[in-house]
């Protein structure tokens, strides 16, 4: 009874912060355009030339995703917000079922519970009479 007590603990130790260490408190996602052309994007205050396919996000906060018409001449401005917390991911609930307490909070404090369902997004952008 206390190997298997000892073993417990010691599974719960390792198992603990699942979505921590599987998933990592950012996402790869990509962003295009609404019509497909590249264009210069303000990602949370870092400038990215679209389309990008591979983008690490904040899982819990999303990010802001800003056209300007200073860096794309021919365009409106436009944004997308990508909201965080978008679903909870399946390592969180596996911390819950092995009763992980240690490791679901430490899944909360990073983020890392949270996934994109759909990692694809497609940014709205218009273009201008342009000169």
């Amino acid at each position: 009874m206390k190997k298997v007590l000892v073993f417990g603990v010691i599974l719960g130790v390792v198992l603990g912060g699942c979505a921590t260490i599987s998933n990592q408190p950012k996402q790869k996602i990509s962003i295009t355009t609404s019509n497909g052309e590249s264009v210069v994007a303000d990602i949370n205050g870092n400038k990215v030339d679209l389309p990008v396919y591979d983008m690490k996000i904040s899982r819990s906060k999303g990010a802001t995703i800003k056209i300007l018409k200073v860096d794309n001449p021919c365009y409106e401005d436009t944004q997308l917000r990508i909201e965080g917390k978008d679903s909870l991911s399946g390592w969180f609930w596996g911390n819950i079922l092995t009763g992980g307490t240690t490791g679901s909070v430490i899944d909360a404090v990073t983020g890392s519970m949270w996934t994109y369902t759909n990692p694809n997004f497609v940014v709205p952008v218009k273009k201008t009479y342009c000169n």
